[in-house]
C-alpha cells in the first residue's frame, strides 16, 4: 500500500511541476530575432524582468579575456536618456532591486519591481541594448574595481586558484580554458575601445532573450516588449566556430604550492553537455543523476563514506554542468582532515566513482534522486527570479525552453545501466585532470 501511495505521490508532483512550469507561459520570437518568454505568476503584485545575452567568457579570445564581465560592469554607467546611475536610482526609487551576472556562456541583467513599474524597466533596459555610453573615465575607474575583485575572489582564495588552474590545464582549445573574470595580464592591457567593439558585436536583439515572470497580463506585456525592443534592428552576428579539444593521452596535473593555505583537491573528467552533444539526453542526464547520487544532501554517498564513516575529509562535493554550451568537466573537490594525504584522498574518491563501472545503482537510489529533484523544483517555483533564470538559461544555452517541461521525465528515465555506461565511458585517465593545493 505504501509503495502504491509513494508512486502516486511522485506522479502527482511530476504532473504538478510540469503544469506549474508551463502554466500561462508564452514563448515567441520578434521579427528582429529577439526571443521572448513571459510567464504569469499572480501570487504577489511583483514582476521580474530579465535580459539574457548569448555571450560570455567562452566566446573570448586570448588577449581580451574578461571582457564580457568588464562590459557587464560598464552597462551600469548610463546612456544619453538615462545618464550615470539614473537607471539604478530609478529602480531603487520604484522599491525594486537589480543586478547582473556573467558566466562562460551568457551575460544577464535583471530587475525585480512592483508590477506597476514593469514598463519603466523594459524601457530602460531596451535603451541600453544599443545606446550605452562607454566613457574612458568611467572605464579607468571600473577596471580597477574589477582587478580588485579578481584579487579578492580568486588570487587570495586557494580553492578559486585551483579551480581556475584546473580548467586552464584540462582545456587546450576548448573556450572554457580561460576564467570568467579574465587573466590579470589581460585586464591590465584592456582598453575602453575593446569594450566598444565587443558591445557593438554582440549586444543585439537576435543574440538575446527577454524573460518576464510575475503578476502580468501576457498579451499586454508582449505589446510592451514589442514597443520598446521591436524597433531595434537586427544585426549580422559573427560566426561562432566550434573549438574541439585535441586528444588527451593521459591524466593532466596541476601541482600548486600556495603559502599559508590548507591542502585541497579538485579533479575533473571531460564530459559533454546537452548543447555540445547535440542533445544527447541519455548520457547527459545519467551524468546529472550520478552527480546527484554522489553529493546531493548530507546522506549522499561521498559525504556518508568520506566524511562520516572514514573521516578522511571534512568537505566533499561533485558537480556537472548539464546546460553548458561546450564540453565541460564532471568535477569532484574535497578538503582533507588533518593528516590525510591528498593522493590517498583522491584514491578513496576514485574508488567510489569507479565502483559505478561494475555495480548497478539501486532503484531506491534512483527513486530518491527523482523525488529530490521534483521537490527542489517545486520549492524553487516560489521564486520569480529562479523561474526567470531557468527560462533564460535554457533558452540561451540549448536554444529552447521546451526541456523544462520534460526535465523530470528525463531524470526519471535514467537507468542503472545508463549510469554504468557513462562511468565506463568518461571516468578514464585520458579524460582526467587533477589539481592539488599543497599536496
Amino acid at each position: 500500500m505504501l509503495t502504491r501511495l509513494n508512486a502516486l505521490f511522485k506522479i502527482f508532483f511530476i504532473f504538478f511541476i510540469s503544469t506549474l512550469s508551463y502554466a500561462e507561459t508564452m514563448n515567441t520570437t520578434l521579427d528582429n530575432g529577439l526571443k521572448v518568454v513571459i510567464k504569469k505568476d499572480s501570487r504577489a503584485p511583483v514582476v521580474t524582468s530579465h535580459l539574457w545575452y548569448k555571450i560570455g567568457s567562452g566566446d573570448e579570445q586570448n588577449g581580451i579575456t574578461g571582457i564580457s564581465h568588464a562590459l557587464e560592469h560598464m552597462m551600469f554607467k548610463g546612456t544619453e536618456k538615462f545618464p550615470g546611475s539614473k537607471f539604478s536610482d530609478q529602480v531603487e526609487k520604484f522599491g525594486g532591486s537589480e543586478n547582473a551576472f556573467t558566466s562562460r556562456d551568457y551575460t544577464a541583467y535583471y530587475q525585480t519591481v512592483p508590477k506597476s513599474f514593469l514598463e519603466d524597466v523594459i524601457k530602460m533596459e531596451s535603451d541600453r541594448m544599443k545606446n550605452l555610453q562607454l566613457k574612458k573615465s568611467d572605464f579607468l575607474k571600473e577596471i580597477e574595481v574589477i582587478k580588485e575583485e579578481r584579487r579578492l575572489r580568486t588570487d587570495d582564495q586557494s580553492e578559486a586558484i585551483a579551480y581556475e588552474k584546473l580548467h586552464a590545464t584540462a582545456f587546450v582549445n576548448n573556450p572554457y580554458h580561460n576564467p570568467v573574470i579574465g587573466w590579470m595580464e589581460d585586464l591590465e592591457t584592456m582598453e575602453v575601445e575593446d569594450l566598444q567593439v565587443w558591445y557593438d558585436r554582440w549586444y543585439s536583439p537576435n543574440n538575446a532573450t527577454v524573460v518576464i515572470v510575475g503578476d502580468v497580463d501576457i498579451k499586454k506585456t508582449l505589446q510592451l516588449v514589442k514597443k520598446y525592443y521591436g524597433p531595434i534592428k537586427t544585426m549580422q552576428l559573427p560566426v561562432r566556430k566550434d573549438k574541439k579539444e585535441p586528444k588527451q593521452f593521459g591524466t593532466k596535473l596541476a601541482d600548486l604550492k600556495i603559502d599559508g593555505k590548507q591542502p585541497y583537491l579538485i579533479f575533473g573528467y571531460k564530459v559533454p553537455s546537452l548543447a555540445s552533444s547535440d542533445m544527447n539526453y541519455k548520457d547527459c542526464f545519467a551524468l546529472y543523476v550520478l552527480s546527484s547520487i554522489l553529493s546531493y544532501g548530507d546522506n549522499s554517498r561521498l559525504s556518508k563514506e568520506l566524511i562520516r564513516q572514514k573521516k578522511v575529509a571534512y568537505a566533499v562535493d561533485s558537480s556537472y554542468s548539464l546546460f553548458a554550451r561546450n564540453d565541460s568537466l564532471f568535477l569532484v573537490d574535497a578538503s582533507p582532515v588533518s593528516g590525510i594525504n591528498l593522493k590517498n584522498l583522491e584514491k578513496e574518491i576514485e574508488s567510489i566513482l569507479y565502483s559505478y563501472k561494475k555495480s548497478m545503482v539501486t532503484k531506491r537510489d534512483l527513486d530518491k534522486i527523482l523525488a529530490q529533484v521534483i521537490a527542489y523544483e517545486v520549492y524553487q517555483q516560489d521564486s520569480l527570479f529562479y523561474q526567470a533564470y531557468v527560462y533564460g538559461m535554457t533558452s540561451t544555452t540549448v536554444g529552447s525552453i521546451d526541456i523544462i517541461k520534460k526535465f523530470t521525465d528525463y531524470v526519471g528515465s535514467v537507468t542503472s545501466q545508463d549510469i554504468m555506461s557513462v562511468a565506463k565511458k568518461y571516468f578514464v585517465p585520458t579524460n582526467k585532470t587533477v589539481a592539488y593545493v599543497n599536496k
